[in-house]
This record gives structure tokens, sequence and C-alpha cells, in this order.
């Protein structure tokens, strides 16, 4: 697919367009758009129309500073054995693999918050984190949420992971939750202003659950684009799954890296319909596993030479029709 013909970007601009023209309108959508990005892109429109260029500075700022927030979490929390700024640079490189990731989306600007939160879950299991930081959590996925529905998951995600690897007390879940409800809250409210609070609700939860239609198109241009960094991900789970040579904290993070990726994978069947941009919530575990095969290889050559196809295979799809 062209530039020209984004889908994406029509869609994301007949949102502005519709939500700039009536301002408390419930505005349906096939891309699973929440209302934060709507409103997002609302803004765009008002202020630059329909320029395709903005649309692709703005996707390439949210990368930049998505991949600064997840090198820094990963350096942080001493996810590796070296500090490296590889993360950031093959978050980067795997989101610049098809011309349609040069668009804002729903998805993307969701990442953000995924990542933030993630931050501050990964804080929380090293030492245990405060009342505030369990609240703060909830409220940043609830924003990812409202920027792209089926981030709704996600909520169930941290919830499994404080299960099963941290002793978090039964009321910080109950926290969490409140600071996830919270976001939509304040998005409630102002739809409630419009007297258009029970629609805002029905509409958002109502195609949240229905599972799409596998186009096998779509599957297989996955499977290309994806499929080198999926089979570095299968290889490096396989072997470090054990976790030797790894400390306590560096496990929790590569499972529960593997537990977004579960997550992740369960999305691509609760969009409204299933496009490359579904598979962008992939991309952040898909970076840490490969990430770490290249880190873990005792011959520096094979690392090398990998990272080169990476590089390849990322342009070369970059400008491939």
């Amino acid at each position: 697919m062209g530039l020209e013909e984004s889908t994406i970007l029509n869609s994301s601009y007949l949102l502005g367009s519709a939500l700039n023209e009536n301002p408390g309108a419930i505005i349906s959508n096939s891309i699973s758009a929440g209302p934060l990005y709507v409103f997002f892109y609302g803004l765009l429109t008002f202020l630059f129309n329909s320029s395709m260029l903005v649309s692709v500075v703005v996707s390439a700022i949210l990368v930049f500073i998505q991949a600064l927030i997840f090198n820094s979490t990963l350096q942080k929390n001493g996810a590796f054995e070296e500090n490296t700024y590889l993360p950031g640079i093959l978050y980067v490189l795997i989101l610049s693999s098809n011309q349609e990731f040069l668009f804002l989306s729903p998805a993307l600007m969701a990442n953000t918050f995924l990542l933030l939160a993630t931050d501050k879950i990964l804080v929380h299991l090293k030492f245990r984190g405060s009342e505030e930081n369990i609240l703060t959590t909830g409220f940043l996925l609830g924003l990812g949420a409202l920027c792209y529905a089926p981030y709704f998951i996600f909520l169930i995600f941290a919830i499994v992971i404080y299960i099963i690897y941290s002793g978090t007390l039964v009321r910080r879940y109950f926290l969490m939750t409140y600071g996830f409800v919270f976001s939509f809250l304040i998005f409630w409210i102002y739809y409630l202003y419009f007297g258009n609070g029970g629609a805002f609700l029905g509409d958002y939860f109502s195609d949240l659950f229905q599972i799409n239609e596998m186009d096998s198109g779509v599957i297989n241009e996955l499977l290309l684009i994806f499929g080198l960094p999926l089979f570095l991900s299968v290889l490096s789970g396989a072997q470090n799954f054990q976790g030797v040579g790894l400390i306590n904290h560096q496990i929790l993070i590569q499972r529960m890296m593997l537990w977004m990726l579960i997550f992740a994978l369960v999305i691509l069947r609760l969009d409204n319909q299933l496009t490359l941009l579904t598979a962008e919530t992939i991309i952040i575990p898909l970076t840490f596993f490969s990430t770490q095969f290249l880190l873990t290889r005792g011959k520096r050559w094979v690392a090398e030479i990998v990272f080169f196809l990476l590089v390849v295979s990322s342009v070369t799809f970059l400008f491939t029709p």
C-alpha cells in the first residue's frame, strides 16, 4: 500500500474532522481508536488540516521518545549484562520496516503509555513500589486503552504479573484498577456534559471483545515483516528461559516480556480489523528478545551478521510497495 493510500491516515483524518465538527459526538470507527487518540488527531487536524507530513513527523517523534523510554527502562533495571543502546536502535529499526508504520496510529500512540507503565511495573517488582506507583501504573494503562481500545486487556496483564511475580496486597489491585478507571472517568465526565456519558461507555465496550476475521494476506505480510525478529525471539526464549547466568530480576523481566508477547498476540484478534498496524504492540517484546539474542552471542561476528540482516530486511520492506 502506498503512502498516499494509507488507510490509517485517511481514517484518522476523518475521525479528527468529525470531532472538530461536533466536539460532543460519539464517533465510532473501524480502527479501534479510543477517544484520547481521536482528541489528539482532532487537534492535529484543526492545526494542520490533512497534512501527511504532520502525521509522519509526529509518528517519528513518538517512536524516538518510545525508544528512549524503552532503552532507559531496560538500562535502569539492568535487563542485560551490559548497558547498551541496542534496544532503542532495534525498536526504531523494526518500526521502520513498513510504510504504514510511518504514520501515527492508535496502537503506536498507546505504546507510549504501555512503555511508561512497564517501567512502573518493573520498579514495583524490584523494589515493591509505593501505592502511588501502583495508582500511576493503572492510570497509564488506562490512557493507553483510551488511545487504542484493545489495550484494555493490559490491565489484566499487569494484574497477572503482580499475582505471579510479586506479593502485592489485594487492596493494591483495586488501587491500580481505580487508576485505570479514573482515566476513563475524565472522558466520561466530558461526554456527560454533552449528554452522551452512557453512549460513550456503550460505544467503547460494544466491540471490545469481538473476534476479528483473520485475513491470510495480512498474516503472510506480518510473518514476512516480523519473521526474523520473531525467529530471533523464539531462539532467545528457548536458550535463556532457564535463566542460566541471569540474576533474579533479569529473569523476571524476561518472563514479563513473554507475558507481554502473549497478550500482544491476543490483541491481534481483538482489533476491529486485523492490519499491519495491529502488530505494533508486538514490537516491544520482539525488540527485547532480539536484543537478548544479539547480546548473548559468544561469537560477536554472528551478532553483527544478524544485525546487518535486520537492517537490510527493514530497509527492503520499507521501500517495497
